[in-house]
């Protein structure tokens, strides 16, 4: 079986991104925790169908927002890194909260 260990700040990541979509429609953060939960559960279901970007870090593209959910699978583990939107720089962040795993 699979453990998924999840960094301390998806959950803020979630929250936050929730609450900016929710800001431009109510309704709408809404909407985006559902997409989010389609797709955490797809990455559980099949985690290896999501091609490595860099780093061993994987990468699950939203289809309606512009977010992905990226982690790294280790023996018996997922590593679920972050929540971010497209624009951020991913591969800095990503880093940073990898060394919390590691260390």
């Amino acid at each position: 079986m699979t453990v998924v260990r999840r960094h301390p700040l998806v959950r803020a990541d979630l929250r936050d991104a929730f609450h900016r979509y929710e800001d431009q429609r109510p309704g709408l953060g809404v909407e985006f925790a559902s997409e989010f939960l389609l797709h955490y559960r797809a990455l559980l279901r099949q985690p290896r169908i999501y091609a490595v970007r860099f780093a061993h870090v994987r990468r699950c593209n939203f289809g309606r927002f512009p977010y992905a959910l990226f982690f790294v699978i280790r023996p018996r583990e997922i590593w679920l890194l972050a929540l971010l939107h497209a624009s951020r720089d991913t591969q800095k962040i990503l880093a940073a909260r990898r060394r919390r795993f590691q260390g």
